[in-house]
């Protein structure tokens, strides 16, 4: 297997170190719509983890030079920030990436391979998450003859993905937050395992999601939801203003992200108001999903907010008929 699978070119765009302090190495992975994402999600395991080094390894995917360039502006004294890009080698089976699932997430195969010679243990994370505490008490799971440490997904998936990918009820995991063994995944070829299956031509509904199940199976830690706390916003729903105080990752699933006006929530505007990134305009909401424009109207007509409502509702519109175009 070629040692930089995938990976055109390596820069390290700062390099800051703490001696005395032990070190964390995380990973991200994502193309251009999902780099601003990746930053708060950054931005904010910095805020909530001074006491340790961080190097977070960016594995960007055709993501501008101009986005990748406002990474910079996390630097701080125990923050270094390496970047592998993509080649256009890397390529997914296009009939398994359904549910708005893009290559990019597949691209966590590749990332313990790669990672193993500089470290033993990496802490994968999704980009639509939060890191609201510190990580602690994640990085100090025992790992021996374990692939990796995860938080069950919901029973609603439990149910249908465990028959589809052979798994006893409960096992199935949600892979937004993997804390992972390198040395293990790498003695067990899961990379190149990985990849065949995908490529396979047999549709994974879940995609990359299952097939790290089935590859995984009965080799995991399982820890407690506070470690990955899956969570579907509504429009002004605010639910990750009802998560518990001690949570440590928040991870907003379902099309409905935060970082979309009509789901902005104040927690995670605090996290963004803190960040390289609290300048940035918002965008309204998913352009793939112009629905939710107009369930935002119906919303407003019902508070009797009846301009604003008759505006969105007119959003939807254009937002409807610029999508069939």
């Amino acid at each position: 297997m070629k040692e930089n699978l995938f990976i055109s070119k390596i820069t390290t765009l700062f390099n800051n170190t703490i001696e005395s302090s032990q070190t964390t190495h995380i990973a991200f992975c994502f193309d251009d719509n999902y780099a601003m994402p990746a930053g708060i999600a950054m931005s904010s395991v910095v805020l909530n983890n001074p006491d340790k080094n961080l190097v977070f390894h960016l594995f960007a995917n055709n993501v501008s030079n101009e986005k990748i360039i406002r990474f910079n502006q996390l630097s701080k004294e125990n923050v270094t920030i390496i970047c592998y890009e993509i080649s256009d080698d890397f390529s997914i089976n296009p009939d398994t990436l359904v549910l708005h699932v893009s290559a990019s997430t597949c691209l966590r195969f590749v990332v313990p391979q790669i990672l193993n010679k500089i470290t033993s243990r990496v802490l994968y994370l999704d980009c639509d998450v939060l890191c609201t505490r510190n990580l602690n008490e994640l990085i100090n799971t025992d790992l021996t003859d374990k692939y990796s440490a995860v938080v069950p997904d919901v029973d609603k998936t439990q149910e249908k993905q465990c028959a589809a990918c052979d798994i006893p009820y409960g096992e199935y995991f949600n892979a937004g937050m993997i804390y992972i063994n390198t040395d293990m995944w790498v003695q067990n070829n899961l990379t190149e395992k990985a990849f065949s299956m995908i490529n396979s031509g047999k549709v994974y509904k879940f995609a990359d999601q299952d097939v790290l199940n089935i590859l995984m199976q009965g080799k995991t830690v399982f820890l407690p939801q506070y470690f990955n706390k899956l969570t579907s916003l509504t429009v002004g729903g605010e639910e990750d203003s009802f998560i518990d105080k001690d949570n440590v990752i928040i991870h907003y699933v379902t099309g409905n992200k935060p970082w979309y006006k009509l789901y902005l929530t104040p927690l995670y505007q605090r996290y963004i108001a803190s960040s390289p990134w609290a300048k940035d305009k918002l965008l309204l909401a998913n352009e793939n999903a112009p629905s939710t424009t107009r369930r935002y109207a119906k919303l407003l007509a019902s508070q009797h907010k009846y301009f604003s409502a008759f505006r969105y509702y007119l959003l939807y519109l254009k937002h409807k008929t610029f999508k069939k175009h």
